[in-house]
């Protein structure tokens, strides 16, 4: 059964308020209405999938070391998550998943 409105938004809240003052989350951490997420700087974000679990996206270009903090940041807060396909910005200022875009990425 898929995760209410308040459900998804507590989780996120709950999160949120770990992040608070910590240095893995790089750039600091918003909360954006109208993608149900919480934004990590410019270079990731957090929302809750379809299945009610905590889906982490990076962009293409975050740090590999920014990454290795976070992810063990929540690991050593066990704070279960999945990772999902990374992401790129548009000239529109809209997220696009690596799916949406196909062979129009750069190879990496």
């Amino acid at each position: 059964m898929p995760l209410s409105e308040a459900d998804r938004r507590a989780k996120l809240n709950e999160l949120h308020d770990l992040s608070r003052g910590s240095e893995e989350f790089e750039g600091g951490v918003t909360f954006e209405d109208d993608m149900d997420a919480l934004v990590v700087g410019d270079w990731a974000f957090f929302a809750i999938d379809e299945i009610g679990d905590l889906a982490l996206s990076f962009h293409l270009d975050a740090h590999p070391l920014a990454v290795a903090r976070l992810t063990r940041f929540l690991v050593q807060h066990e704070v279960p998550f999945v990772l999902t396909e990374s992401f790129t910005i548009d000239e529109d200022d809209q997220v696009v998943f690596e799916s949406d875009t196909g062979a129009d990425l750069p190879d990496r």
